[in-house]
């Protein structure tokens, strides 16, 4: 796998060279191409002005936000880039801002899964970071700067690996109030009937290898006795860092520690979509 996000997560007087790694294998995800029938030549999208009805080039495109009720503004990309920059925190900084426990994040705001490794010298630290959550039962809160943008994320400890989930502004998070979602029930006899079936089908541990993608597989199945073609002739006829200095890890982690114990706590954040 190759990295796509190299730096630093610090927190306290700690600093581990880390990388991020999509956890995602897109090559497992069914996905189509759209082909002509006759000819099997693939299918482009012309980008079209609807007032002149004709084709537009890249250079005379420019993006709209809305601003209001069927209200937009134009924003250059170079205007966006500069905005970007201004936000953006320290480039290969991953900065961890507090430890919590897991049930105090809305899985809904979960955005994008990576893996994070560390790089070299930073293996120790690692591992002292991934036990120290483990342990702990928390997961760390931290932002970064991610596509250019800043991005709050989730470290996510597991057997092996330390997990970053990026996480969605609180904002976009719809909340449930207007659904039609009924009102708290007292224990009652079918209450205390479901918690029973639902002992009964608890398991110590959920192994997503028992439920495999049986689209996948019928789709597979289905292509198999079809006949193969190529795009490609048909395509190609159309066409800083930072110190890696690590410091005493221990001394390090007693010093970050005296200075925990006299800052003062900062209020919990409100928990955004919790149903």
């Amino acid at each position: 796998m190759r990295p796509i996000w190299s730096g630093h997560v610090s927190f306290g007087l700690i600093s581990i060279p880390i990388s991020l790694y999509s956890a995602v294998e897109s090559s497992e995800r069914v996905a189509f191409r759209l082909v002509h029938r006759k000819d099997h030549s693939p299918i482009h999208y012309k980008k079209f002005c609807t007032k002149e009805d004709i084709e537009v080039p890249n250079d005379e495109i420019v993006r709209a936000y809305g601003v209001g009720d069927d209200a937009y503004a134009t924003v250059e990309k170079d205007e966006l880039d500069k905005l970007a920059a201004s936000d953006a925190d320290e480039e290969g900084a991953l900065e961890v801002l507090q430890f919590v426990d897991f049930a105090s994040l809305n899985p809904l705001s979960f955005d994008h899964p990576y893996y994070m490794a560390p790089r070299k010298g930073g293996e120790k630290a690692y591992g002292v970071l991934r036990e120290a959550l483990v342990d702990a039962h928390r997961i760390a809160v931290a932002r970064l700067t991610l596509r250019k943008r800043p991005t709050l994320a989730a470290l996510i400890p597991g057997p092996r690996a330390i997990a970053l989930e990026s996480l969605r502004p609180f904002e976009e998070l719809r909340e449930p109030t207007d659904l039609p979602i009924p009102a708290r029930v007292k224990k009652s006899a079918e209450v205390k009937m479901a918690r029973l079936l639902v002992d009964q089908m608890s398991a110590e541990g959920w192994d997503p290898a028992d439920h495999p993608n049986t689209y996948r597989k019928s789709l597979e199945k289905l292509l198999a006795s079809r006949s193969r073609f190529s795009l490609k002739p048909r395509i190609e006829a159309a066409k800083g860092g930072r110190n890696e200095n690590v410091i005493d890890l221990m001394e390090a982690l007693k010093q970050s520690l005296g200075q925990a114990k006299g800052r003062p706590r900062k209020p919990a954040a409100r928990r955004a979509g919790a149903a």
